[in-house]
This record gives structure tokens, sequence and C-alpha cells, in this order.
């Protein structure tokens, strides 16, 4: 029995490098045509092009391995079926559940190792080509701005500013308003000042209005023509950092922005759905293995072919349920936790009742 698992474990874990490889090529060269007038219009470097793609394959390897997983399953069974192994296996009194758990094993495996792999070189990656794209392809310098005007920016220590204006060449904020937030995410504090400038590692804000809110809304102002704030945590260096896009985080660093805009009371949709996304897609690799080995084994002539197309349509269907969800979620309408795992559920119940109702 050790040597039918290993067998099948072998040509499985074969038939999903040479499938996740042809996926992500095939994905590559779609996204070259799609993209090939952009690049000349720009005069990007062949090598550049090259390097950009390169960036781009972690996330769609990501992208593409429950892909693959389905096409190897169909693969394995299939040329099983054709050279009568799997009546052979049957006929031994082998249990088509045994070869069942193997394959969900190594599904588990794969979906560690999946989730693992984006939140290390997937969104280092994602980092890398956005400023690779950004310096070689779009021909755009690199962010070395030393002003910026109107924006927010959200502090440790449940601080919130907004600042008309900062020059970091001489660490100046200009018409900046600070607030503080409390734990049930009331505003106690509320400070609006003229300047506020860095020097002996803390910032010095001159004419200030302070006011402190109690628990009934009620205010406390004072005036000062100068004050010292030690409790801010924020470099100079910090307001000139590139808020990165969601997918150039991890989930620790989706965490802790989302604890920081929902300190100021912003809306946190996107990326909740987003990191609870990141937890459910690597399982969908389990849950389409549920689905994808009832079926392999009962598939006859053509079961190759037959379970390539089928494999497509279940790529399709899941994938078009998960952007649904993922639509809805961002969107406030459906809560961001049910967005991100509700295909998962779906389908695996699928899967769970296919592996029930499979002959033996």
């Amino acid at each position: 029995m050790k040597i039918i698992h290993r067998y099948i474990l072998k040509d499985f874990f074969r038939y999903l490098v040479l499938c996740l490889s042809v996926l992500v090529f095939i994905y590559i060269i779609i996204n070259l045509f799609d993209n090939l007038g952009k690049f000349l219009a720009k005069n990007a470097q062949f090598n550049d092009i090259i390097i950009y793609y390169l960036y781009l394959t972690p996330s769609y390897l990501v992208l593409l391995i429950p892909v693959a997983s389905i096409m190897a399953i169909f693969f394995v069974f299939g040329m099983m079926t054709k050279h009568k192994e799997l009546i052979a296996v049957k006929t031994s009194g082998c249990n088509v559940n045994n070869l069942f758990i193997v394959i969900l094993i190594a599904g588990c495996i794969i979906s560690a190792f999946s989730f693992a792999f984006q939140e290390t070189v997937g969104v280092w990656a994602q980092a890398r080509m956005y400023e690779h794209k950004q310096v070689k392809i779009d021909k755009r310098p690199r962010r070395s701005e030393t002003r910026r005007r109107n924006f927010f920016y959200y502090g440790e220590n449940h601080w919130v500013y907004f600042i008309r204006m900062y020059d970091s060449t001489i660490k100046q904020m200009t018409e900046v308003i600070l607030w503080q937030i409390s734990q049930d995410n009331r505003i106690i504090k509320r400070l609006d000042a003229e300047h506020a400038v860095y020097k002996d590692s803390a910032w010095h804000f001159s004419v200030v209005t302070a006011r402190d809110f109690d628990k009934l809304g009620n205010e406390t102002i004072h005036e000062y023509d100068r004050l010292i704030i030690t409790a801010l945590s924020e470099k100079p260096d910090d307001f000139l950092r590139r808020t990165k896009p969601l997918e150039e985080m991890n989930f620790s660093e989706i965490t802790n922005f989302i604890r920081k805009r929902s300190r100021a009371g912003q809306d946190v949709a996107e990326e909740k759905v987003e990191l609870n996304y990141r937890f459910s897609y690597p399982i969908i690799t389990i849950i389409v293995l549920l689905i994808t080995l009832p079926l392999s084994v009962v598939l006859k002539r053509g079961g190759i072919a037959i379970g390539l197309g089928i494999s497509i349509v279940i790529a399709f269907l899941y994938w078009g349920m998960i952007q649904t969800c993922r639509a809805y979620g961002v969107a406030g309408v459906m809560n961001p936790i049910i967005a991100a795992w509700l295909p998962n559920i779906i389908f695996a119940t699928v899967g769970v009742f296919m592996i029930f109702k499979v002959p033996r």
C-alpha cells in the first residue's frame, strides 16, 4: 500500500509542477501581449520587461496553484484509469478512501506552503515589481519628494494627523490637526496648531488650541504659544513613506493598518475582506481536491480530456463566486468574514458530499 501511495504522490507532484508551469507561462504570455503596446510606447528595455514578469511570477504561482492541483488530479487518476491500474487497486482490496487521504494530506501541505509563500516572497515581489515598473517601465523617478500637502497620517498610540503642508528639509508641519482616539473609538483630544517642528527628539508645536473631551462630550479648551508633545512616536521621515497597497502588505501589516484606520473612524471593509481572503484562499486547494477526487475516479473514456474541461469549469465558477463575494464585502453589503469564506463553505460542502457518494 505504501508503494501505491508513493507512486500516486510522485505523479501528483510531478503533474502539479508541470501544470503550474504551463499555466503561469500562459498567464504571462497573455499579460505580455495585452501590455506590449504600453511597453513599446514607453521604450521599455527587453531585460526590464523580463525582470518585471519575474517579480510578477510569485503572485501568479499562488493564484494558479488550485487550478494546477485540479488538473494534476485528473492526469494522475486519468492515466491510472487508462492503464487499468485503478481497477487493479480496487480489486486488490484497497479502499479508494486511502488514496484520497494521501492526496488531501498533500493538499494541506500545499495550502500551508501557499500561505507562507504569499506572506513572504509574494508581498516582497509585489513591492519590488511596483518599484521596478515605476522606474524602469514607466520611466518615473524614485519617490524622493521632500514636501507633501493635504494628507492624513495614522500614527501610533491612537494619534491621527491631518497636515496641510509638510517639509522634510526643515522637519516642519504647517497647519496641523491631531486627534487622539480612545479604545472605544471616541475622540478624547484634539490639537490645532499653526506649526510643528521636530527637534531634540520631540515635536514642538506653535500657537496651539487644545481641546479635551470627556465621556459626555464636554470639552475643555486650552491655548498655548508653545507646546512640546513627547508622546508622539512619529519621526520626520515617517510622513514621507509611501502607503503600501494591500497586495504589498503581509497579514500582520494589514491587521495593524486596520487597527489604525478603525481608530480614526475610517471605513475598513476592503482591508478586512483582504485580511480574511489571505487565510481563505490557500484553503481552496484542499477544497478543490475534495471536489475533484471523486470525479477523477469515475470518469472512463476520455477521462483526461473531460477532466481538463471540468477543471476549467470548476475554476471559473469558484473564481466567479470569490470575486462576487469580495465585491459585496468591499461595498459593505456583506460581512467581510462571510465575503471571504462563503465560497469556500459552499464548495467544501459540495466536495464532502461528493466524497461520500463516490463508489468505493
